[in-house]
């Protein structure tokens, strides 16, 4: 599900840097030990360096769950400006969502299916053409003016990107160095 919002919502390398798996802080305190299933930052102070959380819930009851205690949630609603569920297509109905959270929907569909999802959808869409994957914003998350990150959670974020690249280092340049000599 994850692979659909980053290829759907933040397409732009330049432009967004999104973190999977990210723990909190740096230390072993309990609150350092929290996960954030994904967050996304803009790199554009003049797009305002938007950070955005995302919780992916793949079950009704892990979804409930969450509901029964919100205070797992708080830090992500904490360093982020927009919080969203991200949800398999047709799991929760709109008056489920918390009034303060945004729900996205992924899924597959056919050709005819995206079509007739893009007619009767009003927000963001986005399909794969080639595989049938698609990602909507189903209920908007509110805007929060929200503080910048601590000096913990910029650590927790470098040590996550850094640990990203380690595993999936980016292929070699294609340049060559020229000799001059």
């Amino acid at each position: 599900m994850l692979d659909i919002v980053e290829a759907s919502l933040h397409p732009k390398k330049s432009e967004w840097v999104f973190l999977r798996e990210l723990r909190v802080g740096t230390g072993r305190s309990r609150q350092s030990l929290q996960r954030l299933d994904a967050f996304a930052l803009n790199c554009y102070a003049h797009l305002g360096m938007k950070r955005v959380c995302y919780e992916i819930k793949a079950s009704r009851a892990d979804f409930l769950n969450e509901i029964k205690n919100p205070l797992k949630r708080r830090i992500g609603l904490h360093f982020s400006n927009e919080f969203f569920f991200v949800t398999p297509a047709g799991m929760l109905s709109i008056d489920e969502v918390p009034i303060d959270c945004g729900l996205i929907e992924v899924g597959h569909a056919t050709t005819e299916d995206s079509k007739r999802l893009i007619r009767s959808h009003a927000g963001f869409f986005q399909v794969d053409p080639d595989s049938g994957c698609y990602c909507m914003v189903t209920v908007a998350a509110p805007w929060r003016d929200s503080p910048a990150p601590t000096w913990q959670f910029t650590a927790a974020m470098l040590r996550n990107q850094q640990r990203t690249l380690q595993e999936n280092p980016p292929p070699p340049p294609k340049q060559q160095k020229l000799d001059l000599k």
